[in-house]
């Protein structure tokens, strides 16, 4: 599943570098992204099949930051890369051509990442049982829409608004990015440790998700490029190591037979969600300005807020039950 989702994004990128006409570079970017959902679903399920319940969180935390600071590495590169590549193509760094070929690279690179995929063995895992999942699913979907809806308000336009607010070039960029990154990472590696083993999964999400705010409202109201990394990094670390804490708890939450089905299901309900958010967020940006970047942060605050709400109300006091074992299902001692 994990090679073939990936052949699916790689058909995508190869769309979106070969195709100029709108409707074909959104079937593109939809393969991209359907792809990437069959991909990470399989990869989390596999990666919480082969991690014991009690240190998920904490292997979830560093699988985010390895992802963060690739996610680093590539803002560095890229913004380092547009101008030399630019030069190379007799363009500019904003014309289409290098931004393809900067992709282009991406591509090549992400392609490099199924080779160490191959070596992986199957985790075996219990046979479908009886479970939660149908009352469960509907509530994580709930929160994982609103989250969606928040995260897609502002976060695709990150690179926008250092660009429109600040005039920030592509190297800039890359290293505003980065840095953000780099404080998602640390905040991956420390939620679990610390938070949520003194507060729990559910508070423990909630009470960073919330802490989270008022620095995205900081970063968009300053009039200082600095300040503004500084707040999104700020809000990256706390939300960063809710993602894997969160994550930990929805796939916990489900038995080893459904896991994968249940992460891709709640993947798309985010993504759609976050794919409305973004298509409405951008075309109050076109109409406003520059301005539209507070309107669209306002948007995440309130969504966040309501997310946060949500975990508490649906799922305080609930402990996962997903990693119960069948009594039929083998252990070590038979």
């Amino acid at each position: 599943m994990i090679i073939g989702g990936g052949v699916v994004v790689g058909a995508g990128i190869i769309g979106i570098l070969t195709q100029g006409a709108f409707p074909l570079l959104v079937i593109a970017a939809a393969l991209v992204g359907m792809g990437g959902i069959i991909t990470s679903s399989s990869g989390i399920a596999l990666l919480a099949d082969a991690t014991a319940a009690r240190s998920r969180s904490q292997r979830f935390g560093q699988q985010i930051a390895l992802g963060t600071m690739a996610a680093f590495t590539a803002s560095i590169l890229a913004g380092a890369l547009a101008a030399p590549v630019a030069r190379f193509l007799g363009t500019s760094e904003s014309d289409p051509l290098t931004l393809r070929a900067l992709v282009a690279l991406g591509g090549i690179v992400g392609a490099a990442s199924a080779i160490p995929v191959l070596f992986i063995r199957d985790i075996p895992v219990p046979p479908a049982a009886a479970s939660q999942a149908s009352r469960l699913l509907p509530r994580f979907a709930a929160v994982e829409i609103v989250f969606g809806l928040g995260a897609g308000s502002f976060i695709p336009f990150t690179n926008l608004f250092f660009a429109d607010r600040f005039g920030l070039s592509f190297a800039s960029i890359g290293i505003a990015l980065g840095s953000i990154a780099i404080a998602g990472s640390l905040g991956a590696l420390i939620h679990g440790r610390l938070l949520a083993s003194r507060l729990g999964q559910v508070r423990g999400v909630a009470a960073v998700e919330f802490a989270s705010l008022p620095f995205a409202l900081l970063a968009v109201f300053t009039g200082n490029v600095v300040l503004a990394v500084i707040f999104l990094a700020t809000r990256a670390a706390l939300m960063y190591g809710a993602q894997a804490t969160w994550s930990a708890y929805q796939l916990s939450s489900f038995t080893p037979a459904e896991r994968a089905a249940a992460n891709a299901t709640l993947a798309l309900a985010w993504s759609v969600a976050a794919a409305i958010a973004a298509s409405v967020s951008g075309a109050i940006r076109g109409a406003v300005g520059p301005e539209g970047f507070t309107l669209n942060v306002i948007a995440l605050v309130v969504c966040y807020a309501m997310g946060a709400t949500l975990v508490l109300v649906l799922f305080s006091g609930r402990e996962p039950q997903g990693d119960v074992v069948p009594a039929s299902w083998p252990t070590t001692a038979d």
